[in-house]
């Protein structure tokens, strides 16, 4: 379910970032690929994680880190279209 949410988040995504319907500019592909987590994000994740491992999430915190895990696979996709979009046309 998750999976299915991102992807429709992130072809949400891909009519906002196509303003002008020719695809990313190199400048947008560029500003996507520097974007990252904050490492205090970083290091909730890392938290909530290990948490998981034990199997002593919380609701909420099941609920946070599922959110962190969405915006990672959208940042993740993203960024692969991104880089795509910076390599020379053949």
């Amino acid at each position: 379910m998750a999976d299915s949410r991102a992807a429709a988040h992130a072809e949400v995504l891909r009519r906002v970032f196509d303003l002008a319907g020719h695809g990313l500019t190199p400048t947008l592909a560029e500003s996507i690929l520097a974007l990252d987590f904050p490492d205090q994000d970083a290091e909730r994740v890392a938290e909530l994680s290990a948490k998981a491992n034990e199997g002593s999430l919380t609701e909420a915190e099941e609920a946070e880190l599922e959110a962190y895990t969405n915006v990672g696979d959208l940042l993740a996709l993203w960024q692969s279209k991104a880089r795509q979009a910076l390599q020379p046309t053949a």
